[in-house]
């Protein structure tokens, strides 16, 4: 009987294995495919060895920038732009703008009307111009950091009500690593017919970063867009990289 159970046991191992094996090769190219794929997607990290430092003495604040961003060419026929990304100071204003040096632009667009194109070139006068006309806290292709003085709690709503609307409330107030506080903010529960609708005067519908430093009393401001502003050609998603995260990482207050 031993002798019996043996030889099953023989015979199935010599049915079973060769099988397993067999499962197993098998299976193997499409792990390696699959593993190839997510090396694949992993984003490489961004390269900010030729960023410049910029320093802003007056308004108490450093910050890292790329030398050249992704920029708009709106004419005929369309092609990929990379232009300067530069600095534009209204200190006096508590601001300081970062933008793409100039961008090109045509009127009528796209029409059989379509005019020269034109290089526009950006200024504070035009950040400016632009703010008052169409009421935006962000410059067309850049950014507009506001630095508050705050020298008691009830400054830091104040502060956030003159940078982004009247009606805008503090909805949290976080620590982070470093010592700042990054605040998030709402507005009002506005409906119209039963259909809640955006309150225009807390302008949060779009991504944005609050700043505060309780040691150095200053509060950083900046809203940042519904889109990326400085980065790579979008279109070439093998390359692409948005540089904005690394800039914000590199912020400080003097």
């Amino acid at each position: 009987m031993k002798n019996w159970i043996k030889f099953l046991i023989i015979i199935v191992c010599i049915i079973v294995i060769p099988y397993l094996l067999s499962s197993l090769i098998k299976e193997e190219p499409k792990s390696k495919s699959i593993n190839q794929g997510v090396v694949a997607n992993i984003k490489k990290p961004v390269d900010t060895s030729n960023w410049i430092d910029y320093s802003n003495d007056v308004l108490g604040f450093s910050i890292k920038i790329p030398p050249e961003s992704y920029g708009m060419y709106r004419c005929s026929p369309r092609k990929a732009i990379s232009v300067p990304v530069r600095v534009f100071e209204d200190n006096s204003n508590k601001a300081v703008y970062i933008a793409e040096e100039y961008y090109y632009e045509a009127n009528d667009y796209g029409s059989n009307n379509e005019e020269e194109c034109k290089k526009i070139m950006q200024s504070v006068k035009l950040f400016n111009e632009v703010e008052e006309e169409i009421k935006t806290k962000k410059p067309l292709l850049g950014w507009k950091i506001v630095i508050n003085n705050i020298e008691k709690d009830d400054d830091i709503l104040l502060s956030i009500k003159e940078n982004f609307g009247s009606t805008c409330a503090i909805l949290s107030k976080e620590l982070q690593e470093g010592g700042n506080y990054q605040i998030i903010i709402k507005g009002r529960n506005v409906t119209e017919n039963g259909v809640k609708v955006m309150d225009e005067s807390c302008l949060t519908n779009f991504a944005y970063r609050i700043i505060y430093s309780s040691d150095k009393h200053k509060m950083m401001s900046v809203a940042l867009g519904q889109e990326g502003t400085f980065q790579t050609n979008p279109e070439e998603p093998s390359t692409y990289q948005s540089y904005e995260d690394e800039m914000l990482k590199s912020f400080k207050f003097k």
